[in-house]
């Protein structure tokens, strides 16, 4: 005899009433599945429901569902709806999965009607009705037969769900968590683009509103913004009050090393990619009031207890609890304790995650209070921690600094400490021919900040190429010690450009104008040494944002990187090249520094970047490809390496070494 699985009626009651401890929870789950019907607004109407027996009603403006749909979706529960189509007609990435939270927000009330009006049957419209009293007298659920009615209408698509007769009043409490979740859904920070509004047609609904539209976002005090690639690397950027960037941060120095040891390099973080944006405030009237805000300071407060906190947002749409109050899921209160002048808290504080999750990492929980907490959520909670972690160690530098300004009395402008350099003996001819290198800053012009550069020290840049130049004299004092005149002079003629204070202007520049004069300078050590240089610039100009010293910064020290691993690899190489590459990538300027030496040996690709590592490739101290990375970042770029190169060349094939790649925005032409 055959037989199968069947389910008694009260599985309704442990999958409904009891999978969700707040009803508003449940009214959010069907305001989310408007979300994924390519609504473009949802409204929710409560009548009577202040106490037990009123009417619930959620209509959406989305695609309907046809008979086949209701059946086939709507009441088959555990299953998404379309497998294997995570996006929906118009791309909006799907947040809906098994359907327990829809079953849940039906067990609301005592019975439902479903009114759907499918936009691929236009003049048509399905009911559908269930009395859940009907399943009382049944020992399974699957002996109440339910019936979907086809009828004609001239109204527009989509859906409509009437909850009758709840179970439970909506108190006060109640009240105010629904309308703070409907408000909050979408977003508050006046940069959303989801194409979809949920609205809450009730008193309390306008009162969050009117609280959250007081915005004072830009009030901070610090503003942290961190990013997480899909490779699972981490930067950061601290801004002051005034929008001006402070500091930046790399994934070297935000992820935590937690096995300790100097050498050991921080992992990459195994979460989706993500964002991750802080705004921290100073409840101090005064600071409030020097700066000369049009907000009133009195409104600050309120306006934090609504939105406080830190929100994640996955696929466009807030997820209840995070964020919530009492919820603080990345311990901000916890850690202010342990300093509360440096660290935010959700009372002083406002932040949202924000992940698209493209591959499902993140699993919501079946009882959608949040995501389960397997490996990805826990990196990606990992991720937000440690960037505030690295937040307040520089809030910290930066208090330290202003505090030994303070406490001196009388402020001397030092010279900047000396580069340490390697005597290099050279003939009475090659030393009359050789300029010191310069020891005292030059005086800098005023900079004009123009709008869309970036904002980096002078004084950075000055050091950045004195490093850099000490570098290069020590990656070829090889060949200046064996007597070459013509090395020492043109060895000179790339330190003095570290004395040139027209380099250090931040503004606009091509790309490839600078690159090719910095390959111009160091092309006759190369030839000295037999190494090919192959230049492929880009034939149009490629316009980007910086300094000169910084690009020839890169230039220099992976030239000088490429020459110390051609050099170690001896006799044993056949040909010797270095590529240089420029060119454009997804709205990126991209340049590849390639050469034809023995790849990386015995480091890790992220590690390499740290200061005094140099994995077996320079025979300096190792901080070549730190200035890289720190220059890098000036330029609000990103960097890669690859420990055995596949650029193509035409004539030498693949070189097969250290393949290195800098990717840079594209400052559009007329900024």
């Amino acid at each position: 005899m055959s037989t199968h699985l069947r389910f008694a009626p009260e599985i309704l009651i442990r999958l409904g009433e009891e999978l969700i401890p707040h009803p508003d929870l449940g009214v959010i789950e069907l305001v989310r599945n408007a979300y994924d019907a390519d609504a473009t607004k949802s409204v929710v109407q409560l009548h009577n429901a202040t106490q037990p027996g009123g009417t619930l009603v959620v209509e959406d403006d989305g695609d309907g569902m046809t008979a086949e749909e209701i059946r086939e979706g709507f009441l088959l529960i555990g299953r998404s709806s379309k497998p294997g189509t995570p996006d929906s007609e118009s791309n909006r990435r799907r947040i809906g999965e098994k359907g327990l939270g829809r079953l849940a927000a039906l067990r609301l009330g005592r019975r439902v009607e479903l009114v759907s009006r499918p936009r691929s049957e236009p003049g048509v419209e399905h009911t559908l009705a269930i009395d859940w009293s009907d399943y009382d007298a049944v020992r399974s659920v699957e002996e109440v037969e339910l019936t979907v009615v086809s009828r004609k209408t001239s109204k527009a698509p989509g859906t409509s769900l009437t909850v009758h007769r709840l179970k439970q009043g909506f108190d006060k409490e109640q009240m105010e968590r629904l309308a703070r979740a409907m408000r909050l859904l979408t977003g508050f920070f006046n940069d959303e683009e989801t194409g979809f509004t949920a609205t809450l047609v009730a008193p309390q609904f306008e009162q969050v509103s009117d609280a959250v539209n007081r915005s004072f976002f830009n009030e901070y005090e610090y503003k942290l913004e961190a990013h997480l690639d899909e490779q699972g690397y981490a930067s950061t950027v601290l801004y002051d009050w005034k929008g001006q960037v402070i500091t930046r941060g790399d994934h070297i120095d935000v992820a935590p090393d937690d096995r300790g040891g100097r050498l050991q390099s921080p992992l990459s973080y195994q979460a989706p990619a993500a964002s991750f944006e802080l705004w921290m405030f100073l409840l101090n009237k005064r600071s409030f009031e020097l700066r000369g805000s049009k907000c009133r300071f009195g409104d600050l407060r309120p306006w934090l207890r609504v939105v406080g906190g830190v929100h994640l947002f996955h696929r466009g749409l807030r997820v209840h609890p995070y964020g919530d109050q009492g919820f603080d899921w990345l311990d901000l209160n916890l850690l202010r304790a342990r300093s509360p002048e440096l660290r935010p808290s959700t009372n002083t504080s406002v932040g949202r995650v924000s992940v698209e999750d493209p591959e499902g990492l993140l699993i919501p929980k079946t009882d959608r209070m949040g995501f389960q907490e397997n490996a990805a959520f826990i990196e990606l909670r990992e991720f937000a921690r440690s960037a505030t972690d690295w937040a307040a160690r520089e809030r910290k530098r930066i208090r330290d600094e202003e505090r030994l300004g303070k406490s001196t009395s009388s402020r001397r402008i030092e010279p900047p400490p000396a580069i340490e350099r390697h005597e290099v003996p050279r003939d009475s001819k090659s030393e009359a021919a050789t300029p010191e290198l310069p020891t005292l800053m030059p005086r800098l012009p005023v900079q004009r900040q123009a709008t869309g550069l970036p904002v980096v020290p002078r004084e950075r840049l000055f050091y950045r190429s004195l490093a850099t130049a000490g570098i290069l004299a020590v990656v070829l004092a090889h060949d200046t010690a064996g007597g070459s005149e013509a090395a020492g002079v043109e060895l000179a003629g790339i330190a003095a450009r570290a004395s040139r204070a027209e380099d250090f202007q931040i503004e606009a520049l091509d790309l490839n104008e600078v690159i090719g004069r910095a390959l111009s300078a160091v092309r006759p050590q190369l030839e000295r040494r037999g190494i090919v240089l192959i230049e492929e610039l880009r034939d149009e100009p490629i316009p980007v944002a910086g300094s000169v010293s910084d690009l020839e910064a890169i230039v220099f020290n992976l030239a000088a990187n490429a020459l110390s691993s051609l050099a170690r690899a001896g006799d044993l190489l056949g040909d010797r090249a270095m590529l240089v590459r420029t060119r454009v990538d997804g709205g990126c300027a991209v340049i590849d520094f390639s050469d034809s030496g023995p790849g990386i040996v015995d480091v890790d690709t992220v590690e390499i970047w740290r200061p005094g590592v140099s994995g077996g490739t320079s025979r300096g101290a190792g901080f070549g490809l730190t200035v890289v990375c720190d220059a890098v970042a000036d330029l609000c770029g990103t960097r890669s390496v690859v420990e055995d190169g596949d650029l193509s060349v035409d004539a030498h094939g693949e070189l097969g070494g250290a393949s290195f790649h800098i990717r840079l925005p594209v400052r559009p032409v007329g900024e």
